[in-house]
């Protein structure tokens, strides 16, 4: 029940738009490839699917990864929805919603807050967020919900035949740490080497770093994975 709940949301955010806005445009991007995990030494099948839209005041995204290991599977549901403000366009006020199953474990995540587009150009963009967040999971054997600030910056770069983003999230944990304290980065490296308008080639490295190393909680789990990307399979 909850995981329908929790896509539904999803879904409602990525879908909702303005009636009277016209030619409404999605992008729908899939991958598939093989992935490393070295938490548990194990190299699967990685796949990826996302669908956006994105025009002058709002952003509607949702992503979908699925790694599956000899042992294990992981995946992860992330909508985030976007408004601009209407006194000052390089704001925007948002909304993430994720859901992560990792074998039997589960976390489900929201935040919110403000962002700032502090470069906006044809090459690339570099956008800072600020919010507040919290975890409910049983990653750590509790049901006691985690709240934390958030801060978060995103720069991608555009060259005539190699895109790249990098993604690097904080969450500070402000609430009664329970079993571990959980404040954590986590970074997002890729580089999208293009074939043509609709194939290219992705390598990637995402990573968890936490704060407090002598809790052991997790041993900073690092995903590096290369896929196929095709852009537009939908349209």
């Amino acid at each position: 029940m909850i995981k329908k709940r929790v896509f539904l949301i999803a879904l409602s955010y990525l879908f909702a738009h303005n009636p009277e806005e016209k030619n409404i445009v999605w992008n729908n991007f899939v991958r598939l490839g093989v992935v490393s995990n070295t938490e548990i030494n194990q190299t699967g099948l990685s796949s990826f699917y996302r669908i956006k839209r994105v025009n002058d005041n709002t952003f509607r995204d949702l992503r979908i990864y699925a790694h599956f290991f000899k042992s294990v599977s992981d995946i992860r549901i992330r909508s985030k929805s976007s408004n601009k403000y209407d006194f000052n366009s390089r704001l925007y006020h948002f909304t993430t919603y994720v859901y992560h199953q990792s074998g039997k474990n589960l976390r489900y995540h929201f935040n919110q807050g403000i962002g700032a587009l502090i470069k906006d150009e044809i090459q690339g963009n570099i956008t800072s967020e600020v919010g507040w967040a919290y975890d409910k999971s049983n990653f750590i054997e509790s049901d006691e919900k985690t709240t934390y600030l958030k801060s978060a910056i995103t720069i991608d770069r555009d060259f005539s035949k190699v895109r790249t983003k990098a993604e690097l999230e904080y969450y500070h944990q402000i609430s009664e740490v329970v079993l571990f304290n959980l404040s954590r980065f986590q970074t997002i490296v890729e580089f999208q080497f293009l074939i043509n308008e609709n194939w290219s080639t992705v390598l990637g490295i995402d990573r968890e770093v936490y704060t407090e190393s002598s809790n052991r909680f997790r041993i900073d789990p690092i995903t590096i994975y290369i896929s196929i990307n095709r852009k537009g399979l939908l349209n």
